[in-house]
């Protein structure tokens, strides 16, 4: 009997299969890269900073700032009861209630952002409570800790803004260091309404000014002028953390604009260190254009109400 064979279905040449995966391969490999290189573009590692400010936000809450060129530390103490404003229009909560209602809002940045604003500096890390901000309980408490160093824990198991690279980079900055080699900051301005101690961050700005800035950018004597469309208080504190960095605000502006993402105007195509730095620290978006009688223009947009303060 002749069997007759029946056709075989067609199937995906195994060459073509081979050169696919190769295709998918190179594809996730150059994802992969380009991810890796703006992670170390942004870390503080490549950037070589003057300085880096961080705030480890746990049951107490300590601000610190690392002198990477001159070697000069600072350390500020907060306590959970203080009351501060936070930006984006939230009013005035306790500083031990702050993680909590970052957690609600499911933006951390919150944390980064009142801190900022508390200290008028770019405040580059944050570290808090690895349990997950919706589930981060409220702390109490009136006092301060005299002096305290992060530990291990604290810097590479902590929730943060931190990379793993940017952990590594900050650990090593506090290894070898002790309490001799900090500033300490005793005093903070505090308005006492009865049982409620209100942070002043006008008056720490005005007291502590200078303390947390980045040499590179005052080298650079760039000037700022600040376009914002309503709120001039939200536009001045976003000119005192300018300020607090070094860079020199010279003008706050205020327009009508059909443009509502935030912007920083330079006239050359190679920016300034300055330009670079308020683009990453605001999330703004870099722009060539006429700038007039100032070096960088920036326009706050779609930034002013994540930034309010009224």
């Amino acid at each position: 009997m002749i069997k007759i064979q029946k056709n075989k279905p067609p199937y995906f040449p195994s060459l073509l299969r081979r050169r696919l995966k190769g295709w998918l391969l190179i594809f996730f490999l150059v994802i992969g890269f380009y991810l890796l290189v703006f992670k170390l573009r942004n870390s503080a590692f490549f950037q070589k900073k003057d300085r880096i400010n961080l705030v480890i936000h746990n049951q107490q809450m300590f601000f610190y700032s690392l002198g990477l060129s001159d070697n000069i530390n600072y350390f500020i103490s907060f306590y959970p009861d203080l009351e501060i404003i936070v930006p984006g229009g939230y009013g005035r909560y306790r500083l031990g209630a702050l993680a909590k209602l970052a957690g609600l809002e499911k933006d951390p940045d919150l944390l980064g952002k009142t801190y900022s604003f508390m200290t008028s500096s770019f405040l580059d890390y944050f570290f808090y409570p690895d349990t997950g901000l919706d589930q981060t309980q409220v702390e109490f408490g009136k006092t301060r800790r005299e002096f305290y160093l992060p530990r291990f824990s604290e810097i590479f198991f902590a929730k943060s803004n931190a990379g793993l690279l940017d952990r590594l980079y900050i650990y090593s900055q506090f290894l070898g260091k002790t309490k001799s080699k900090f500033k300490l900051t005793d005093k903070i301005p505090i308005n006492n309404q009865g049982n409620r101690a209100i942070f002043l961050p006008g008056d720490f700005y005005k007291s502590y000014q200078g303390l947390f800035y980045q040499e590179s950018y005052r080298k650079e004597k760039q000037n700022v002028q600040i376009v914002y469309t309503k709120s001039y208080l939200t536009a001045q504190i976003i000119s005192q953390i300018l300020e607090g960095e070094g860079i020199r605000v010279v003008d706050l502006n205020q327009e009508s604009l059909t443009n509502k993402k935030c912007e920083v105007v330079e006239d050359d195509r190679d920016f300034s260190q300055t330009a670079l730095a308020i683009s990453r620290f605001l999330r703004c978006r870099l722009s060539i254009g006429e700038t007039q009688a100032y070096d960088i223009i920036l326009k706050l947009g779609e930034v002013e109400e994540k930034w309010e303060v009224e």
